[in-house]
């Protein structure tokens, strides 16, 4: 690795941050402006000026980001440099901090994260034993509101003071929650952001130490950072300010979940003396693209001024298609993959939308015309129940103390211990503030209990014994995996769980799947693993990581149907953006609670997805809640220049080309084909 090597290929606009090894840096990349290559050419860059591989840290949002990020380091600087690097999510970096002083905190160093369905469970009991049930009390809307609080660094008695709705109910169970994790020796994915802020604000040498650790900072997508992840990166910064954040804030999508547009908007007022630089060369799409994108935000009044451009040539016109309705819409994005197929396949081609509910229409018109999709997002392996289940129990090994990971499996497969052994064991607890694995296991709480479901108790807690014992040493997660659910005989009992027999195999496929998932990270980590990082790694993963590995995704051959949030970071040869209609995209309540710039942003995002082609459908009528509703094109379709845009209906898009068209696209396609093959 060479100066020449790392700055080969590199537009004026990339060499700068490159180039730049001290100081704040605030690097606004816009969308296909290649900053992962700068990012990565700048440590590289940091390194050939002496810098120690181990005084760097990397933070990105997904762990799909951080892996690329490390095998890309890898490539350029070698492995034993890419290895001494601290290269992660947030939250994973906060995890291994947490586990080297926990302690300090009131939890052990081996504490376990919480699971977003056990999360969802405890809200729920807690919200029960209050007494808020009924109308107007949703378990779901209560644990978002802890999340953004915790976001804010907001305790449960700042969130009582809020006005809003039920907020001092939702303040009772707030405080109720974080008292019962740390009880259960658990902590929440927004905890490992908070309880860090803590324990650094309560232990300055501590601080300090992973200071003189690490003086060198890089934040990726820094536009989605919330409040305490902007505290943890300032407090991390201190004096020596090496620090380089890189993110569009016309990319800013999360507020909604607590991203705060002030960190990107306002980076200058944390480091006055922060130097600016601009990625606008788009290495992605075309120049119709950009110019619409370009457009479009321009009408944000809080944002940082780009313009994005390209060398790609002008491309294709946008189209926009009004479809007579939400049937008709399906029909004609199906009507568009066929005849995409005949020349291109099926891959390539992903279908946007805003809201979830628009994927039954569309899948429906797919099936119709028996196009092959992939719906990302939907019906995540790891949410089956069968796999909850495995799930709890290996957190019943790893964390004793977890309760509702134990109730949730206690029953199964059906063991005869019913809701009369539940009931005795959690009045036990609410006597003794025990952990019901502990209760469970006290002679005198047994004699209470129903001679079968005694039986049944205790040969349980003996399995749970024997095989705690057999994964304290590390190695072979998935053959003892195996194992000690054939001590529990849970994969023959999915036979008595679940009708027809059918689905029982097909779930006994599932949790054989999940053993390859053991074998996978303990093969992926190079080394014997413990069940208790398994299960912390699964925990940090994202929606991305959590994609299924559906053959046809592997394949590239089949349709894309995705959320507009989940399409952030990716990019397609041709996007249809489906239902571009008031009250739809803009969201109606998101507008209502003003937030019409994110959802200008999200159309931006959107639209910066696609490289050759780009579509926008509308529907003149849809079915809204059971009625049929009037419907009309969205404002921001006013915004896009109109001298790229074409308005047809289906029966105008498919209208044959005439020959002196066909020669145009023809030149154009040769044009950008030698371009990408000049900077090849």
């Amino acid at each position: 690795m060479n100066q020449a090597e790392i700055l080969r290929g590199m537009n004026p606009q990339q060499l700068e941050p490159i180039q730049t090894l001290e100081g704040a840096l605030l690097l606004l990349a816009g969308a296909g402006t290649g900053k992962t290559t700068v990012i990565v050419r700048r440590i590289a860059n940091l390194l050939l000026h002496g810098t120690a591989p181990e005084s760097i840290l990397a933070v990105t949002f997904t762990n799909k980001a951080a892996r690329e990020m490390k095998e890309r380091l890898r490539k350029m600087t070698g492995e034993e440099n890419a290895s001494r690097m601290t290269i992660g999510t947030f939250h994973a970096f906060c995890a291994r901090v947490l586990h080297e002083h926990a302690v300090r905190l009131g939890f052990s160093r081996n504490f376990s994260l919480a699971t977003t369905s056990y999360q969802q469970g405890l809200v729920k009991e807690l919200m029960t034993a209050a007494g808020q049930v009924g109308e107007g009390y949703d378990a779901d809307a209560w644990l978002h509101q802890i999340s953004i609080s915790k976001s804010r660094l907001e305790s449960p008695e700042e969130l009582a003071e809020r006005e809003g709705f039920r907020m001092s109910e939702k303040a009772e169970i707030y405080a109720a929650y974080q008292k019962r994790l740390q009880q259960m020796d658990l902590m929440d994915f927004d905890d490992l952001l908070c309880l860090t802020v803590k324990l650094w604000s309560e232990n300055p040498r501590v601080l300090e130490s992973y200071r003189a650790r690490y003086r060198q900072l890089l934040i990726d997508e820094y536009q989605d950072t919330n409040l305490v992840q902007l505290k943890i990166m300032l407090m991390l910064a201190g004096e020596h300010g090496n620090i380089t954040v890189v993110g569009d804030d016309d990319q800013s999508i999360y507020g909604w979940r607590g991203a705060s547009l002030s960190n990107i908007t306002e980076f200058e007022s944390y480091f006055p003396q922060a130097k600016v630089i601009r990625l606008e060369q788009n290495y992605r799409s075309t120049g119709n693209i950009l110019t619409a994108a370009n457009s479009l935000i321009a009408h944000n009044k809080v944002r940082r001024e780009k313009n994005l451009w390209s060398e790609h040539g002008q491309g294709d016109p946008l189209k926009v298609v009004e479809c007579d309705d939400a049937d008709k819409e399906a029909e004609f994005i199906a009507n568009y993959a066929l005849d995409r197929h005949l020349t291109q396949g099926w891959g390539g081609l992903a279908v946007l939308f805003r809201s979830n509910f628009q994927a039954r229409s569309l899948e429906q018109g797919l099936r119709k015309k028996r196009v092959p999709y992939v719906l990302v997002g939907a019906n995540s392996f790891y949410q089956n129940k069968e796999i909850l289940d495995a799930i709890s129990f290996l957190y019943c090994l790893v964390n004793p103390k977890a309760d509702l990971h134990f109730l949730r499996i206690l029953n199964v497969p059906p063991r005869g211990i019913g809701d009369t052994t539940v009931t005795i064991l959690r009045d036990f607890r609410e006597s003794c503030h025990l952990p019901l694995q502990e209760i469970a296991s006290d002679k005198d709480v047994l004699d209470k209990l129903p001679a079968a479901a005694a039986s049944a108790l205790s040969s349980l807690l003996q399995i749970f014994d024997k095989y705690r014992q057999e994964f304290s040493t590390p190695g072979d997660l998935a053959g003892k995996c195996r194992r000690y659910f054939e001590a529990l005989d849970y994969l023959n009992g999915l036979g008595r769980m679940y009708k027809p027999r059918e689905d029982a195999l097909r779930r006994r496929d599932n949790v054989l799947e999940f053993f390859n998932a053991l074998a996978d990270f303990e093969q992926d980590s190079h080394n014997p693993s413990t069940l208790e990082a398994f299960l912390e790694n699964m925990a940090l993963q994202d929606a991305n990581d959590r994609f299924s590995k559906d053959k046809k995704v592997q394949e590239n051959d089949a349709v894309t149907l995705m959320t507009i949030h989940a399409s952030k970071g990716l990019e397609f040869p041709d996007v249809i953006i489906a239902g571009v209609e008031k009250d739809l995209l803009p969201n109606q309540r998101a507008v209502e609670e003003g937030s019409l710039e994110e959802e200008r942003r999200l159309f931006y995002v959107a639209i910066t997805r696609a490289q050759e082609r780009l579509a926008l459908t509308y529907a003149d009528k849809r079915m809204v809640r059971g009625n049929l509703h009037r419907k009309i094109a969205s404002e921001f379709l006013d915004e896009l220049p109109q001298d790229i845009v074409k308005y047809l209906k289906p029966s105008q898009f498919f209208a044959k080309l005439s020959p002196e068209e066909v020669t145009k696209q023809m030149q154009e396609k040769l044009r950008a084909f030698l371009q990408k093959d000049k900077q090849g």
